[in-house]
């Protein structure tokens, strides 16, 4: 393993150590000779720590692992959201520019009605700024647009330059799961709950190593003495530490406490999935049913019911107001379109983050 290629199971706790010593005649008869001394020592732990070291570098790696997950998980939702925001502001500078034709179409219509004298200036100044309110919102459609494609860019790493297509439909959402489905893939997918659980193993395993520790190291060592005029002596022995001032306890107590406070998160964690999957694929469902209802009901009624105005204002039946009203319906209409969808998306990506991931290939 990785832990293993690194040394973090070596069983020699320091490097062994080689003790020289020399030492110079300095009384009368023992002028100009020397003798010498070298020792050979190393420190060995019998206690488990060095296997304890490999576990708590592997359980390091798992967390490492379980961070880039979650990483690469917010970098999907994080490229999802300016996907969508991106396609929100296209559709929304769409809108803006229908409704200029609209304002133009009107302010056509105004002359034509001026010219054969049925119309006033009312209504030539009334369409025409109607005219220059939409032709300013087009613009600032144009820059959000602008500004989300900067986004979408930055966050796909596209190129500056070139044209976007946007060829995934944001539109056509399927139903969410159901809140039991979902809160059994979170239990067991979420990678917020799978880093926390990496987390306290690696806390484990750190606890283990620091109560492996505690064994004092056991020691030898070889060594030869020669002396002036003196035979030479061989040394052979061993040694043990004594731990009776550094035995790990303040780092025991730290690791104490870390572990009781990932625990609490953990809890924390549990606790809100079901409350925050129920409620949130609730505000989902009912946007759902919300856009239908724009789509299907309320925009086609308003377009039909400014094409009917027209008609009415051209013979003479109703005002311009009348007209300038209906029109602004169906833009107010067609941009809480954008607002719902706005909506379904913040909820379904929030819900995609709760369980850990995509749960449908339209996302």
């Amino acid at each position: 393993t990785q832990a293993g290629r690194i040394g973090a199971g070596i069983i020699l706790p320091s490097n062994p150590t080689l003790q020289v010593e020399a030492r110079p005649g300095l009384n009368d008869g023992t002028e100009g000779e020397l003798g010498y001394s070298a020792i050979l020592s190393a420190l060995f732990e019998v206690g488990g720590a060095p296997g304890a070291r490999v576990r708590e570098a592997e359980e390091r790696s798992v967390v490492a692992q379980t961070e880039a997950m979650l990483s690469r998980l917010d970098a999907k939702v994080a490229v999802t959201e300016a996907y969508v925001a991106n396609q929100l502001a296209r559709d929304q500078l769409d809108y803006a520019t229908e409704a200029r034709d609209i304002a133009e179409h009107m302010v056509s219509v105004a002359h034509e009605r001026s010219n054969a004298g049925a119309g006033s200036d009312v209504e030539l100044t009334t369409a025409g700024a109607e005219l220059a309110e939409r032709r300013a919102e087009m613009h600032a459609a144009a820059a959000s647009e602008a500004l989300a494609q900067m986004s979408l860019r930055l966050l796909a790493d596209l190129p500056v330059s070139g044209t976007l297509r946007l060829v995934s439909a944001i539109d056509d959402i399927p139903p969410a799961p159901a809140s039991e489905v979902m809160a059994e893939r979170a239990r067991t997918e979420r990678p917020d709950l799978a880093l926390v659980e990496a987390r306290l193993s690696r806390l484990r395993a750190t606890e283990t190593r620091l109560s492996r520790e505690l064994y004092p190291k056991v020691g030898a060592y070889l060594g030869v003495d020669a002396a002036p005029s003196s035979p030479w002596f061989g040394q052979i022995g061993v040694q043990i530490e004594l731990p009776f001032v550094q035995r790990n306890q303040q780092a025991r107590a730290v690791l104490a406490e870390q572990r009781d406070s990932e625990g609490e998160v953990a809890a924390v964690l549990l606790k809100r999935i079901d409350l925050e999957l129920t409620h949130r694929r609730l505000a989902h469902e009912e946007a759902r049913a919300e856009l239908a209802v724009l789509v299907g009901e309320g925009i086609p009624v308003a377009q039909r019911r400014l094409q009917l105005v027209e008609e009415g204002w051209r013979s003479g039946r109703f005002d311009v107001f009348r007209v300038t009203k209906a029109a602004e319906d169906l833009v107010r209409l067609k941009a809480l379109r954008l607002s719902v969808l706005q909506r379904i998306w913040r909820e379904r990506l929030a819900l995609e983050r709760l369980v850990g991931g995509f749960f449908d290939a339209k996302t």
